[in-house]
């Protein structure tokens, strides 16, 4: 995912109705200061990061070996020190490793291993898009004149300065609830701070109501590989009416690759 014949592709592609132009403006920024522009867009990563998940008062902090290859490859530890996965879109391409077997996570019983795996696919195509949003699919794009209405008091006093653009993408990914990345158009409210990099953002399924959204706190960017990417990011998922207060997933990356030579050989167990 050069500026200029990117930006233009982009509006090209809007669909009514026309953004204003303070939002063209915000978004143009906020393109430049994502990285050079001729850069090519990501399609792979290999990540290691520090994580903690955190379920009640319960949290689990482990280390990361995390690698993507686009569009639906992934491997990474668990806590457990064993590998989990996926080489494609069928169940029987998911699959979880230990010291002693493979398993292949085919079947209802399996249903919430996949749905981990696919959890952090979901991160990984996010990430992904936000590395480069001038290389997004963009159908709609708005300036938001307050923070989204859900954030709830803590989180939306943590964003009180940051400026919010809307945009509408296919470019994104979500879980639903009973598993599997839903097709379609996300909206996505990008909270912008002052050097124009997201801060914040909610990634919404625009019309799945059994997909529910997610809030990430962006912070610690670094330039990596022509890109300026954030190294912490703060994963918060909703509690009734709004998002929670503390994260569920915390991802601290010590060491980003993002130009690895990855085939999908290299996603089987």
């Amino acid at each position: 995912m050069a500026l200029v014949p990117l930006l233009l592709a982009a509006c090209a592609a809007l669909q009514s109705p026309t953004p204003a132009p303070d939002a063209r403006a915000l978004f143009t920024r906020v393109c430049a200061a994502s990285g050079p522009a001729e850069r090519a867009p990501l399609s792979a990563f290999r990540l290691v990061a520090e994580a903690r998940t955190r379920n009640g008062v319960q949290t689990n902090d482990l280390e990361i070996d995390y690698r993507y290859l686009a569009p639906d490859c992934i491997r990474f530890r668990l806590p457990s020190k064993n590998e989990t996965g996926r080489f494609g879109p069928d169940e029987k391409q998911y699959w979880l490793k230990s010291a002693d077997e493979t398993v292949v996570l085919s079947g209802r019983e399996y249903k919430e291993d996949r749905r981990q795996v696919d959890d952090m696919l979901a991160l990984a195509k996010n990430y992904v898009a936000l590395s480069n949003p001038a290389a997004l699919k963009l159908e709609a794009l708005e300036l938001l004149g307050a923070a989204p209405s859900d954030l709830g008091e803590a989180l939306a006093k943590k964003t009180k300065k940051l400026t919010w653009l809307a945009l509408e993408s296919p470019d994104f990914a979500l879980v639903r609830r009973e598993g599997a990345l839903p097709k379609g158009t996300y909206r996505v409210e990008l909270g912008i701070d002052s050097k124009d990099l997201p801060a914040a953002v909610v990634i919404r399924a625009k019309a799945d109501a059994t997909t529910a959204p997610l809030f990430v706190f962006l912070s610690d960017y670094r330039e990596t590989s022509g890109f300026k990417l954030p190294m912490q990011l703060h994963v918060h998922v909703k509690d009734g009416a709004t998002f929670a207060e503390f994260a569920s997933q915390e991802v601290y990356v010590k060491t980003a690759e993002l130009r690895p030579s990855f085939k999908v050989g290299d996603f089987q167990p």
